[in-house]
């Protein structure tokens, strides 16, 4: 019984190719584990979500069509009409910005470093 030693080579390099396909074939079909992900309450935003629909359905009912002046009152409660007050403390404002610069002040800065380059002053 003779061994050949390419022919055995050339089988193992097909396997291992086959191999690495089946593991990259199978690794893309099953779906992504999510095991370390924290747990979501789907019922959490719910509360929110229904006064939203109250409100919705309140605002096309035909005696509530043409009152602009609910619509404006509702509208300047919150963020806008629909959100309201809603997730108002995760917003950015200058308020609760501990470095936070104006539009200003970054137009004031800027223009005094154009200001310098032009004069020379580095």
């Amino acid at each position: 019984m003779s061994f050949n030693l390419s022919g055995m080579t050339r089988f193992l390099k097909g396997a291992a190719i086959a191999l690495f396909c089946a593991v990259v074939l199978f690794a893309q079909a099953t779906p992504a584990l999510a095991i370390g992900s924290m747990q979501s309450r789907p019922s959490e935003g719910e509360p929110r979500l229904n006064e939203i629909l109250d409100e919705s359905e309140d605002a096309i009912r035909p005696e509530n069509a043409l009152d602009a002046d609910k619509i404006i009152e509702q509208a300047n409660k919150g963020l806008n009409e629909v959100q309201g007050t809603a997730d108002i403390h995760q917003m950015n404002r200058p308020s609760n910005s501990r470095q936070a610069k104006s539009a200003a002040e970054e137009v004031q800065q800027a223009l005094g470093k154009a200001a310098d380059k032009m004069t020379g002053r580095n």
